[in-house]
Protein backbone atom coordinates (compact mmCIF):
# COMPACT_ATOMS: atom_id res chain seq x y z
CA UNK A 1 0.00 0.00 0.00
CA UNK A 2 1.23 3.14 -0.92
CA UNK A 3 0.66 6.92 1.04
CA UNK A 4 2.37 9.94 -0.29
CA UNK A 5 4.90 7.99 -1.82
CA UNK A 6 5.57 6.17 1.54
CA UNK A 7 5.27 2.66 1.58
CA UNK A 8 3.23 1.26 4.51
CA UNK A 9 3.60 -2.36 5.67
CA UNK A 10 -0.08 -3.99 6.56
CA UNK A 11 0.40 -6.83 8.74
CA UNK A 12 -2.57 -9.53 8.73
CA UNK A 13 -3.02 -11.83 11.48
CA UNK A 14 -4.05 -15.71 10.24
CA UNK A 15 -7.44 -16.31 10.74
CA UNK A 16 -7.05 -19.99 12.34
CA UNK A 17 -4.85 -18.71 14.59
CA UNK A 18 -7.71 -16.35 15.96
CA UNK A 19 -10.25 -18.74 17.64
CA UNK A 20 -12.13 -17.95 21.22
CA UNK A 21 -13.31 -19.63 23.89
CA UNK A 22 -16.74 -19.63 22.64
CA UNK A 23 -16.17 -20.46 19.23
CA UNK A 24 -13.95 -23.74 20.67
CA UNK A 25 -16.92 -25.38 22.58
CA UNK A 26 -19.24 -24.56 19.78
CA UNK A 27 -17.07 -26.76 17.33
CA UNK A 28 -17.22 -29.18 20.53
CA UNK A 29 -21.00 -29.06 20.24
CA UNK A 30 -20.86 -28.86 16.21
CA UNK A 31 -17.86 -30.54 14.88
CA UNK A 32 -19.08 -31.19 11.52
CA UNK A 33 -19.92 -27.49 10.56
CA UNK A 34 -17.75 -24.49 9.90
CA UNK A 35 -16.74 -22.38 12.30
CA UNK A 36 -18.65 -19.55 11.98
CA UNK A 37 -21.96 -21.93 11.36
CA UNK A 38 -21.33 -23.79 14.69
CA UNK A 39 -21.10 -20.56 16.70
CA UNK A 40 -24.75 -19.21 15.24
CA UNK A 41 -26.07 -22.83 15.73
CA UNK A 42 -24.62 -22.50 19.38
CA UNK A 43 -25.71 -19.11 20.40
CA UNK A 44 -29.06 -20.52 18.92
CA UNK A 45 -29.54 -23.69 20.98
CA UNK A 46 -28.09 -21.49 23.92
CA UNK A 47 -31.28 -18.83 23.65
CA UNK A 48 -33.78 -21.28 22.76
CA UNK A 49 -32.87 -24.05 25.21
CA UNK A 50 -35.09 -23.42 28.24
CA UNK A 51 -33.25 -21.75 31.78
CA UNK A 52 -30.08 -21.71 29.81
CA UNK A 53 -29.62 -18.46 28.77
CA UNK A 54 -31.05 -17.01 32.27
CA UNK A 55 -28.48 -18.99 34.28
CA UNK A 56 -25.80 -17.64 32.31
CA UNK A 57 -27.22 -13.83 32.68
CA UNK A 58 -27.25 -14.82 36.03
CA UNK A 59 -23.66 -14.88 35.97
CA UNK A 60 -22.77 -11.69 33.96
CA UNK A 61 -22.46 -13.44 30.44
CA UNK A 62 -23.51 -11.26 27.87
CA UNK A 63 -24.86 -12.45 24.18
CA UNK A 64 -21.75 -11.72 22.16
CA UNK A 65 -18.96 -12.60 24.52
CA UNK A 66 -16.21 -14.36 23.26
CA UNK A 67 -14.84 -15.55 27.15
CA UNK A 68 -16.43 -18.13 29.33
CA UNK A 69 -16.05 -18.29 32.82
CA UNK A 70 -15.36 -22.17 34.03
CA UNK A 71 -18.76 -21.56 35.90
CA UNK A 72 -20.46 -20.57 32.59
CA UNK A 73 -19.04 -23.86 31.08
CA UNK A 74 -20.71 -25.56 33.74
CA UNK A 75 -23.94 -24.30 33.46
CA UNK A 76 -23.74 -25.25 29.72
CA UNK A 77 -22.51 -28.33 30.22
CA UNK A 78 -25.41 -28.74 33.16
CA UNK A 79 -27.97 -27.73 30.37
CA UNK A 80 -26.52 -29.65 27.06
CA UNK A 81 -24.96 -32.01 28.34
CA UNK A 82 -21.06 -33.04 27.86
CA UNK A 83 -19.86 -32.36 23.98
Amino acid sequence: MRNNNKEIKVRKRPKSRIRNQFGNLAMRYYPGRAYKTAIRAFRKEIAETRGLLQALTDTGYKPHQRRLSPRQMQIIEDFLGEP
